[in-house]
């Protein structure tokens, strides 16, 4: 949260400072807040440039420019009831409305319309630097043509428009590529063959200093969309390089669809000083009952233009002026970034706490391991498609001749070492003189096949630091050196902290005890330690830590009187080393996933800000909770995934296994799609 609450001060002085609208700061906190939170999740933002919304039979299709960079070209559909909840995309082609094959184009999809007129949907695009109309009979595709041909022989169009008249006659806006991005008019034959020749005019181009900031010999004013309000036609626009900061939207009005056209003096009406973000424009309106709205596109940040993000901003007509001439204002203080709707991570059919899982080139199979599913020991489960598992049953029993545990057999992870499978864990300690509640150590046996059976090595743990333990996760580095990680369990040990004092005060606790995260060096064996174990991660202290808040969820709610960071798992990537860890009560709706980075195994970790990457949705309208104890493994392809487990609103207690797949961002930052 500190990173959003950042940005949003951030964004709240540069409109304000900007516009002088220091009056309206809570209406500006209310509706860059709901815009910011979504432009931080990862995955969830739509990113459709030059969007056009259309509306039918009860559902808002959005359509737009996607780019090059997909396998498919064409336009994806994205679809929603009331302009909230987006789903999609939702094309019948994988996601696509059009595809390149059933139509004109070859590259360059850009800036579609939609609209129905007779029983069939029209799009007209973009493609080739060439405008064409295709047809379907459903609003999600396909849309196909007869004849792949473009609309108009010869030069450059793009940017179509098509408008209808009050007299039924249909025109086609547009942009022509001819010193510059000039927008042109021409009447369009009845049945959209093509347009009329004869009537082409021009309507606009760039030539007032807003428009071409940038000075450039080859100005732009583009993406024309026309509405009728009374007498007038309104022509809003785009101006500037798309690739420019200040790419920005004016209006200009006539009393003829044809001109001449007269640009309103308070252009631009909306830009990245009444937006907050730049590069903003390239949009279409419509209506929601008797609102209109703008949708448009924004660049994805203010250094970097693509994945270019999708806004809508309401906009309002009022009368002004001699005979009532209606003039269009956008209301920049509830502009918004569109995003999908939240939908859950779906488990797969199989029940286990703590998984991991293993992908072995040998047998070109997944194993998957973890807590519960039997008494005394572990379970697995194979998979060729980390889809369909199949039950292999037990394959470790504590009850063996060296076997050294008694009873809460938790978290094993395995690992292909030399031909032989290496399994660690954490079991109840049979040696107690202390007749301790908790006396969990860890402990390693080995197997020739990922199914066993397993056997322990050494018939006692594999050391003893003299505290409870649990949760082993062993790394080997670029360097061949070898690293275990492990979590000192909270049992009888209480910290002092000011988030301590606080709970103490609040529910009456005696104390506030911890786990830690530890990481220790082992030698080329995996069966010994060498030195000492070094404290790497540990619940925040102080009440105005930025992690505080999410890791003391379970002790600020009062449900237990116990802080955690366990479940650790180490990946390297991006030339730094990644601590995933777990915080929060286990068996809570709290437990949750964080991570900290450092430039060596055993620290100096810094947590992330982006904290928690994996936590409960329930409160988001889904239906998972008690996320965490992740691992990450690479699959067939050697793509990162994530592993981890969570509660379900379906499944109740049982701790049901997800599987995610992992990113990184621009900034190196450590993202999973539970979506």
């Amino acid at each position: 949260m500190k990173q959003i609450k950042f940005y949003i001060l951030l964004f709240m002085l540069h409109v304000i400072l900007s516009l002088g609208y220091a009056s309206n700061k809570l209406l500006f906190e209310s509706s860059l807040s709901d815009s910011i939170e979504q432009l931080s999740v990862p995955g969830k933002g739509i990113f459709q440039a030059d969007p056009t919304i259309f509306y039918h039979d009860g559902y808002y299709y959005l359509y737009g420019t996607n780019g090059d960079g997909d396998e498919q070209l064409g336009f994806k559909v994205y679809r929603s009831p009331d302009l909230k909840q987006w789903q999609g995309p939702v094309g019948v082609k994988d996601g696509f409305a059009l595809v390149k094959e059933d139509v004109f184009g070859t590259k360059g999809f850009w800036a579609p319309q939609v609209w129905f007129e007779g029983g069939k949907f029209y799009m007209a695009y973009t493609a080739d630097e060439k405008i064409a109309i295709a047809v379907s009979d459903s609003a999600i595709g396909p849309f196909k043509q007869k004849l792949t041909k473009s609309l108009i022989a010869g030069g450059k169009e793009i940017d179509p428009y098509v408008f209808r008249d009050s007299d039924g006659k249909k025109y086609l806006f547009h942009v022509r590529l001819q010193e510059g991005n000039r927008i042109f008019v021409a009447e369009l034959k009845a049945d959209y063959s093509g347009i009329k020749e004869e009537t082409l005019k021009e309507c606009l181009h760039a030539e007032q200093p807003w428009e071409n900031t940038a000075y450039t010999t080859w100005p732009v004013c583009e993406g024309p969309t026309v509405i009728q309000q009374g007498n007038h036609y309104y022509m809003f626009y785009s101006a500037n390089d798309f690739r420019n900061k200040d790419y920005a939207v004016g209006v200009a009005i006539a009393e003829n669809v044809y001109g001449p056209w007269k640009k309103i003096e308070l252009n631009p009406l909306l830009s990245q000083h009444t937006s907050g973000y730049a590069g903003t424009g390239h949009g279409d309106l419509f209506q929601q009952g008797e609102q209109w709205f703008y949708v448009c596109h924004t660049h994805y940040s203010d250094d970097q233009v693509a994945p270019r993000r999708t806004a809508l901003v309401p906009v309002n007509f009022s009368p002004q002026g001699q005979g009532g001439m209606i003039i269009p204002r956008f209301d920049g203080t509830s502009f918004k970034l569109l995003a999908l709707a939240h939908q859950s991570a779906s488990p797969i059919e199989v029940a286990l706490g703590d998984p991991f899982i293993l992908y072995d080139p040998r047998s070109d199979q997944y194993y998957l391991y973890g807590t519960g599913g039997t008494e005394n020991g572990f379970v697995a489960y194979s998979s060729k498609d980390l889809k369909q598992w199949t039950s292999a049953g037990k394959v470790y029993d504590g009850k063996q001749p060296k076997g050294w545990g008694t009873k809460d057999f938790w978290a094993p992870e395995v690992y292909a070492i030399n031909n032989k499978y290496y399994m660690y864990y954490s079991a109840h300690w049979k040696e107690n003189p202390g007749n301790k509640l908790e006396n969990y150590r860890i402990g390693v046996t080995v197997a020739d096949d990922p199914l066993g059976p397993f056997v322990d090595l050494t018939g006692r743990p594999l050391f003893d630091p003299g505290y409870p333990i649990i949760d082993a996760n062993v790394f080997r580095d670029t360097d061949n050196r070898n690293y275990l990680f492990y979590s000192r369990c909270c049992y009888e040990h209480p910290v002092a902290s000011e988030i301590a004092e606080w709970a103490k005060s609040k529910w009456g606790y005696k104390d506030i005890e911890e786990s830690w995260v530890y990481g220790v060096e082992l030698d080329s064996s995996l069966q010994q330690v060498i030195g000492q174990p070094v404290l790497l991660v540990r619940p925040p202290a102080r009440m105005n830590d930025a992690q505080s808040a999410w890791e003391s969820r379970s002790v600020s709610a009062g449900e237990i009187n116990r802080r955690w960071t366990e479940g650790s798992f180490l990946l390297k990537a991006n030339e730094q080393y990644y601590m995933m860890y777990s915080a929060n009560y286990f068996a809570g709706a709290n437990y949750a996933v964080g991570y900290a980075t450092a430039q060596s195994p055993l620290g100096n970790y810094q947590k992330s800000e982006t904290n928690p990457i994996i936590e409960k949705d329930t409160d988001k309208g889904g239906i998972v909770s008690g996320t965490g104890h992740n691992s990450i493994f690479k699959d067939r392809e050697g793509k990162l995934r994530c592993v981890y487990h969570g509660r379900t609103t379906k499944t109740g207690d049982k701790r049901m296994v997800f599987i995610s797949t992992v990113d990184f961002d621009k900034d190196r930052q450590l993202q999973i799609q539970t979506d």
